[in-house]
């Protein structure tokens, strides 16, 4: 409007007006209108290129971080939820077989790390992992430590995962704690920290490694019954509690290897003696612990069996 009442005419002010909005600058109007017409076209191109690469700029820095924030706002309500879940505390060399075993085993479990790059390798292979100090109780009742049903303590040195320890224990008396220890004097120390039991990685291989040496026969079959990836034999352990349709049977009428298809290998009392090999003759009672073995399918149909 105020190009036409400097006297120009309307195409001219519209010209005019389009030209100085989008680029700033007055172009003469002395072209003619086809030379005007192809210019108003290739100064609003420009700007649809430039808002197509500001666009693709944007997404690249800033859309895989939001993917990210919301990815593990939902893993959060998700660990939240958990019940009865396993809690792995590093993701070192021990820490990634832990967690390679129990997803195979199908449980649920969560993984802590501090190492930002090292949750989100476990986050990759498709576990739910948090960043974080497994130490802080903050972290620890992040991954429902109060929910949980185990808390495997896998940290490189003996002191943090001492200190571990001690705290998941404060926070849930009744969580199973398995603590990782490079020194056989730290054992104690460990225990008394609230660790049920304490594993040692380098003597456990030395063993393997002797036993393979003297005893590869024994060894190998040891392997097949312990990985439970292998369908022949496995080992397993059922409780017997409060209301278990075996409590007062002997061994022979329900378990048998003709009725059950499973071998009974030991039985751990309640009292803490533990019976090797009984005999059928033996009388289950509740809060025993029963060491089966037999295949996945028989273990698992017991186990529906005694359940139902």
């Amino acid at each position: 409007m105020g190009f036409i009442i400097l006297g120009e005419s309307i195409w001219h002010a519209f010209y005019t007006t389009v030209i100085i909005l989008l680029s700033h600058f007055k172009h003469g109007v002395d072209e003619s209108i086809s030379e005007q017409i192809l210019t108003i076209l290739l100064v609003i191109g420009s700007y649809f290129v430039l808002a197509y690469i500001i666009k693709g700029a944007a997404e690249y820095l800033f859309e895989g971080s939001f993917k990210e924030n919301r990815r593990k706002r939902k893993m959060a309500k998700t660990i939240e939820k958990m019940e009865n879940h396993y809690i792995v505390c590093g993701y070192g060399r021990v820490g990634k077989q832990v967690a390679q075993e129990l997803a195979y085993e199908k449980v649920d479990f969560v993984v802590i790390d501090k190492e930002p790059k090292v949750a989100k390798e476990a986050m990759s292979k498709g576990y739910f992992a948090i960043c974080g100090d497994p130490i802080k109780e903050s972290v620890l009742v992040k991954a429902g430590i109060k929910k949980a049903k185990a808390l495997i303590s896998a940290l490189g040195e003996d002191t943090d995962n001492l200190f571990l320890s001690l705290t998941a224990r404060s926070l849930n008396s009744d969580i199973f704690i398995v603590a990782r220890a490079s020194s056989k004097e730290n054992v104690p120390k460990l225990k008394k920290a609230g660790a049920d039991k304490v594993s040692m990685p380098y003597q456990i291989g030395g063993y393997h490694m002797a036993g393979i040496a003297l005893r590869p026969a024994v060894v190998d079959f040891l392997d097949v019954i312990n990985d439970g990836r292998h369908a022949e034999l496995q080992i397993e352990e059922l409780n017997i509690e409060r209301g278990s349709s075996l409590i007062g049977q002997e061994i022979a009428e329900t378990l048998s290897r003709k009725k059950a298809g499973v071998t009974v290998l030991a039985i751990n009392k309640s009292n803490g003696v533990t019976k090797i090999n009984p005999s059928g003759e033996e009388i289950i009672q509740r809060d025993d612990q029963l060491i089966l073995m037999g295949t996945r399918e028989q273990l698992e149909k017991l186990s529906k069996e005694i359940s139902n």
